[in-house]
């Protein structure tokens, strides 16, 4: 399986007030974001088991260290999770966010969850698919999402995730419009969403998320994207597909790759300027 890059270490400079907006790969499914001074997180998973520095809190190994952990984080604004899984929503991480009161953000589903691991009710906004919130000088917008992957052994996880348990986002900032679809098949709203700058493109060969044909169609679709591939070569887990793909074997299959498509460590930072 395909490993992710060395991660770089996120600094404070990251969390300064900016005219401009920047964003970094956390690994796994996650994003930190800076624009103009607002700070978002999206389904951060960044800390590990006690004293054991490369298992995540998930109970997986990790490739490489988290560039950031949860408690390294000197502020945070929003905390916007896609759905409860715990490779999106860690419960160590969402607790020790929780210090710093951000506002938190997402299904019924995410909001359930928050609740279970202690997180105050009255910090948690849900959403759902179609909404759009102003958040400052930021407008997201919640698309829709098919993950029922709970389908592979129904008698061993449960009622799959229906309509509305999960989400992706679209973030509009002065400088950009970027796509966060979270774990979902292609559906066909992806494929009416427009004038997209930057796509966080899961490459994951699982058949509950994009895939290799539902990921080409879409970074086709949104042909003038910056592509940011994801879900891949964090976890050292072999035997769980969600967390295996290839981007250099999927990027072969969009067009215009070459220019479009960059492959980043956890941590390395790229620079949105006036949608440059």
């Amino acid at each position: 399986m395909s490993r992710a890059k060395e991660s770089i270490d996120i600094t404070r400079e990251f969390f300064d007030d900016i005219d401009y907006t920047k964003i970094t790969w956390l690994g796994g499914a996650g994003f930190l974001i800076n624009t103009l001074g607002t700070i978002i997180l999206i389904d951060p998973v960044l800390m590990t088991q006690p004293d054991q520095d490369l298992i995540s809190e998930t109970g997986l190994k990790l490739y490489a260290k988290y560039p950031i952990l949860a408690n390294q984080i000197p502020r945070v604004d929003y905390v916007l999770y896609t759905h409860p899984d715990n490779d999106h929503l860690g419960a160590i991480t969402a607790k020790e966010l929780a210090r710093l009161n951000p506002k938190f953000i997402g299904p019924l589903s995410v909001f359930k969850q928050l609740t279970v691991i202690g997180v105050n009710p009255r910090s948690i906004d849900t959403c759902r698919s179609g909404d759009k919130i102003q958040i400052q000088d930021i407008l997201l917008e919640v698309t829709p999402s098919d993950h029922p992957w709970q389908l592979m052994n129904p008698s061993l996880y449960g009622k799959p995730f229906r309509k509305d348990d999960c989400c992706g986002f679209i973030l509009t900032t002065k400088d950009a419009r970027c796509f966060f679809p979270g774990d979902t098949r292609l559906m066909e709203e992806h494929l009416e969403i427009k004038d997209i700058d930057l796509l966080a493109l899961d490459v994951s060969t699982d058949l509950y998320h994009l895939g290799k044909d539902g990921a080409t169609v879409l970074a086709n679709t949104l042909s003038e994207a910056l592509l940011i591939p994801i879900h891949y070569g964090t976890y050292d887990a072999p035997d769980i597909i969600a967390h295996m793909g290839n981007p250099d074997e999927m990027m072969k299959r969009i067009v215009n790759h070459e220019k479009r498509a960059k492959i980043v460590a956890p941590g390395e930072i790229l620079t949105l300027k006036g949608k440059n």
